[in-house]
């Protein structure tokens, strides 16, 4: 039997989400893939999947070889000059995490939130790092550092909807599959200012991230921190305080205003199903 009727608009939205989860296939690891492979991952046929990534291809966003496979067409490189044009923060915190680097002698990653995924858009090698997570690569938001230090400055609907989808992966024994866990652990993110990640993406591995604001106090991205776990044990107060402060300068340096007399910022609810901003006043000690 037919399903209902699509409203008006549903293809055309439908098509747009499809473009999206197939552009998702590519990966660093994976970097082509073919008709088939598409055709089942959007749950459409050959015929329907040769067709999209056909039109893919005529605007430059794919590129087919001969054998018939796709890769990422040079229009993409395109597009990614145009937005690191427009990021102008990115080198104010690269700058930053150049300092960084060199006080802790480990890497440094600087990372944003896009599309439900964690996106590593810079990367400062300060020595031997244990995760190789290269520029443009991505990282499960509930599993890293950086990604929790954002999702604690997201609407908690964001994360229902990571859990909803079935996206709170496993990754090692530690990993944080429970949404209720996961939003405890959220919340005790934004009150110490820093995410903690103990061997819960990578087993021996732990990281630590701090939030970058911009001059609307609102947090656009993350600097982090991968150390093998002997390590990060005994040097975990000293990397965290380093880190914050490097991120604390750069959202200084792109016009965030951290005063101890100001409001704490602003932070993400849901009001008449819309997600908005809203300053939250900072908690004045009783005396």
């Amino acid at each position: 039997m037919p399903g209902p009727p699509l409203k008006p608009g549903a293809h055309s939205v439908q098509s747009v989400e499809n473009v999206g989860r197939l552009l998702e296939l590519f990966t660093v690891e994976s970097p082509e893939i073919g008709v088939t492979q598409a055709a089942r991952h959007l749950g459409m046929s050959k015929g329907g999947a040769h067709a999209l990534l056909t039109a893919l291809t005529h605007i430059g966003l794919l590129h087919r070889f001969v054998t018939g496979r796709y890769r990422l067409g040079f229009r993409v490189m395109a597009l990614n000059t145009v937005l690191m044009s427009h990021t102008p923060w990115r080198r104010v915190a690269r700058e930053e995490m150049t300092r960084l680097a060199g006080v802790t002698g480990e890497t440094v990653l600087l990372a944003a939130f896009d599309g439900g995924q964690t996106i590593c858009i810079d990367r400062v090698e300060g020595g031997a790092s244990p995760v190789d997570t290269p520029v443009g690569g991505t990282l499960p938001p509930h599993a890293t550092a950086p990604g929790k230090v954002i999702l604690a400055h997201r609407p908690p609907e964001e994360v229902e909807g990571l859990s909803g989808a079935g996206l709170l992966h496993r990754h090692t024994p530690g990993t944080i599959t429970s949404e209720d866990e996961l939003l405890s652990d959220l919340a005790r993110t934004r009150e110490r200012g820093y995410a903690l990640c103990i061997e819960e993406h990578v087993p021996g591995v732990c990281g630590v991230a701090a939030p970058i604001r911009n001059a609307n106090a609102e947090v656009i991205a993350a600097i982090s921190l991968s150390v093998p776990t002997r390590r990060f044990t005994r040097r975990k107060d000293s990397l965290a305080t380093h880190l914050t402060a490097a991120a604390a300068e750069t959202s200084r340096r792109i016009g965030h205003d951290h005063r101890p007399d100001s409001e704490d910022g602003l932070y993400w609810h849901t009001l008449d199903g819309q997600a908005t901003l809203r300053r939250v006043p900072k908690r004045r000690a009783r005396g």
